[in-house]
């Protein structure tokens, strides 16, 4: 498995252990790797390494939006391995069509599908987690008529954007930090514009001060704030979602910050929808089931996976022919 950043190769090496196949090798590239300057020299060399590998049978490549020329060099180098290659490069253009040997996938869930398919795992034996349209219909009939935009907040880049791209497939007006579109790029991080997500793993926020997975306190204050409805104007929160990847930080736990967040919402006559979704396998320590099981004792609705999690928030806010 190759991948441009961490949280990306963490959910696709989650993913292919819940769909039962397993990892030989995992590289990541950097997150500038595939950016025109570095020009993918990385993932190059890596697809030849594991090309080599006895131990590699199918090779994944997971990307934030590369550069185009980058990308059209790495698909090259793809087609020529011996081996057969899945590519998951996030954005919002079409999905190739399959070729012999190269396969494609718009998200990180479908990567990990078809990886372990080319190994030999039938599809008919797995859980897809597919969208439970019960829930879909509850939260939306929960929500207020002027509740109708999304606050992500986020530590890993890759889940980021793999949520906003599926949000961005079916709604418009989507800022964020780590936006490819110019136009809704935010000029000011502190301050959500209509749909926002935020990368607060990006520079704009680590300059200087550790990564979010390490210290957590930009992130809670946000938390925070997006629950105040002074924040969106007249136009309110529908819900935040989150990934919650690595929960072992020296904090209070995320279970205590949303039941503050959702207080705050309450007291102010609405509620607060918000979902996340935890990064892990039933293999780790701390226990994966103890820290879902407390998100959802303070009323959080859990996603099964980063797609999922982009799939959910878009649908729970349409409203009327949308929905």
């Amino acid at each position: 498995m190759l991948a441009h950043l961490a949280p990306g190769s963490q959910e696709l090496s989650v993913r292919i252990h819940e769909f039962c196949g397993g990892v030989s090798q995992l590289i990541g590239t950097g997150g500038r790797d595939l950016s025109e300057k570095i020009g993918g020299l990385m993932m190059l060399d890596a697809i030849g390494m594991l090309e080599n590998d006895p131990q590699t049978e199918i090779i994944v490549l997971i990307s934030k939006p590369p550069a185009p020329a980058v990308a059209r060099k790495v698909l090259e180098r793809a087609r020529a391995c011996r081996k057969p290659v899945v590519v998951c490069f996030l954005g919002r253009g079409e999905t190739p069509v399959d070729e012999q040997g190269l396969q494609f996938a718009r998200g990180s869930k479908e990567a990990a599908l078809k990886a372990v398919m080319l190994s030999g795992v039938k599809q008919e034996h797995l859980d897809l987690h597919t969208l439970n349209q019960p829930l879909i219909a509850d939260v939306r009939a929960r929500l207020q008529p002027q509740q109708k935009y999304i606050r992500g907040l986020f530590c890993g880049g890759t889940l980021c954007d793999e949520t906003m791209f599926a949000v961005m497939e079916k709604h418009g007006d989507v800022y964020s930090n780590i936006q490819p579109d110019p136009e809704f790029r935010l000029q000011d991080i502190s301050r959500s514009i209509k749909h926002t997500f935020l990368d607060f793993g990006d520079d704009d926020f680590t300059n200087g001060k550790p990564h979010p997975m390490i210290d957590p306190t930009n992130r809670i204050s946000r938390l925070i704030e997006e629950a105040r409805e002074s924040r969106s104007g007249g136009d309110r929160d529908g819900f935040l979602c989150s990934d919650l990847d690595r929960m072992k930080i020296r904090s209070a736990p995320p279970s205590m910050r949303s039941k503050k967040a959702k207080a705050i919402a309450a007291a102010e006559g609405r509620e607060l929808i918000i979902l996340a979704y935890v990064l892990g396998t039933d293999l780790d320590t701390p226990s994966l089931e103890q820290q879902s099981q407390m998100l959802l004792d303070a009323g959080v609705i859990l996603a099964s996976s980063s797609t999922n999690t982009g799939l959910l928030a878009r649908e729970f806010i349409c409203k009327g022919e949308e929905a």
